[in-house]
């Protein structure tokens, strides 16, 4: 076994699930920070996923945990530092990691001065283990000009490319006017040469975190929309790594309480990691700021060249225990003061309205999963305030067959729902834990049925405690 394998297994037995202490819970997912966590920049090695990420607050130093289940992380230890008043890294931002032939591994990250031309600039660091120690080289620095912008030049990410035969860098930046997935190719990962965007559109603001990969006969292009109305991490796809790229149907995954989402992983298992924003004052009714808790999905390339999310199998299998069965007669779903997997398979009538409602314990106050099969939505309302709510649509199936996955984690305050194994609804709830859920349907359920499960090691911890 490679000796680095050795050091990340030997630091995830080592350590303790994190998460807020509650009645001997630990949270689903990732919990090691209290400020939450920024862009996650995952990298995956011998069934090690290396979690990289913008530490919630100062300038955002790169920080790193590891975890091979996605239910036992490592504990964080700061990667790559800020730089000193003066620096180019002054802030740092996302990038990508990447091994060369060698065994040396690379980052490449952005570096940000406000008070500086140009503001942001691409930046190296080597290590020859993933945990460090990382040596910045700041000779390899570089901006986007003359061929990229001086203000908005960020993320690269960096791989391999077969097809190509060369190292490229993706970089969230602007050419032309436009906001455009830039291009640099290098053939030692330290030289670059700067090509055309492999991707551009007419939009004031950018195409963030960019993230290319190889699916069967088909190249995805990931991104996360730095536009209001559409803030969702979205794909297009190309018959080759070079494009053309477009976009298909149903090209956002999530709706806007998911964003930064970074893959890593082969064709066998591709995770999506990202992170469901806080809100401010972390009040439910308020709306969302930079920053919150880390979530994983696992991407799956469809039968007919679509790209979908579904429930990782190792955040499911943390499921052990079945609280309850869900039935015609049985729609209630009880508190969610604990954290749960619902799965269900439901079959309704063409054009229902139907969810899952969450009613306050202790107000009686309602919010709501809502699906509407007429539109093809999905939305979350708290306290039906349609305001700030996140929505993702989806494709409607003819049969009126639905199939559903629910996680809430009450320990952080958040839940994801996960609609035919294709496209998931993340979203914020704070207080989840204090509330009762139940299905719902306007016109009643021609079927149902399904499980409630929750995890036989939060018994026993709790018992324990």
């Amino acid at each position: 076994m490679p000796r680095a394998k050795v050091r990340l297994i030997a630091a995830l037995l080592a350590t303790t699930l994190f998460g807020p202490a509650g009645h001997g819970q630990q949270a689903v997912y990732f919990a090691g920070e209290t400020a939450g966590v920024g862009d996650p920049n995952p990298y995956a090695e011998n069934g090690v996923y290396s979690v990289f990420y913008l530490q919630n607050q100062g300038r955002h130093p790169w920080w790193l945990t590891q975890t091979t289940d996605l239910s036992s992380y490592s504990t964080p230890v700061e990667a790559i530092p800020v730089g000193e008043s003066g620096a180019p890294d002054y802030w740092t931002g996302s990038g990508s990691v990447v091994r060369a032939d060698d065994g040396q591994y690379h980052i490449f990250y952005t570096g940000h001065d406000p008070e500086a031309q140009p503001n942001e600039v691409t930046m190296h660091a080597t290590a020859s283990a993933l945990d460090g120690p990382w040596q910045k080289h700041e000779a390899n620095t570089f901006s986007g000009l003359p061929t990229y912008d001086e203000w908005d030049f960020r993320d690269p990410f960096v791989f391999w490319n077969s097809e190509a035969e060369a190292w490229w860098m993706l970089m969230t930046t602007r050419h032309e006017g436009k906001a455009a997935v830039g291009l640099y190719t290098s053939p030692d990962l330290e030289n670059w040469v700067a090509d055309a965007p492999i991707y551009s559109e007419v939009s004031d603001l950018n195409l963030e975190v960019p993230d290319l990969f190889p699916v069967g006969d088909d190249w995805f292009l990931l991104y996360s929309d730095q536009r209001g109305d559409s803030r969702q991490v979205r794909y297009l796809s190309a018959a080759s790594s070079d494009g053309p790229y477009a976009y298909g149907p149903f090209d956002a995954l999530d709706g806007k309480a998911f964003y930064a989402g970074k893959s890593a992983g082969g064709e066998d298992e591709r995770l999506l990691f990202g992170w469901v924003p806080h809100k401010q004052l972390r009040k439910d009714a308020m709306d969302f700021v930079w920053g919150g808790d880390l979530v994983v999905h696992e991407l799956e390339r469809t039968g007919d060249g679509t790209l979908g999310v579904h429930l990782p199998d190792m955040i499911r299998s943390q499921f052990d225990s079945e609280r309850q069965a869900i039935g015609p007669d049985e729609a209630d779903l009880g508190l969610a003061d604990t954290p749960l997997l619902i799965t269900a398979s439901l079959d309704i009538a063409e054009g229902d309205h139907f969810g899952i409602a969450l009613t306050a314990a202790n107000s009686g106050r309602v919010s709501s999963i809502e699906l509407d099969d007429a539109r093809g939505v999905a939305s979350f309302l708290y306290n039906g305030d349609a305001n700030f709510a996140p929505s993702v649509r989806y494709p409607v199936p003819e049969d009126g067959q639905y199939r559903l996955d629910l996680v809430i984690d009450p320990v952080l305050g958040l839940g994801i729902l996960y609609i035919n194994d294709f496209h998931a609804l993340s979203f914020r709830y704070y207080k989840v834990g204090a509330a009762d859920l139940s299905l719902f349907s306007d016109t009643g359920f021609n079927a149902l049925e399904g499980t409630v499960f929750t995890r036989s090691r939060d018994t026993e911890e709790a018992n324990n405690g």
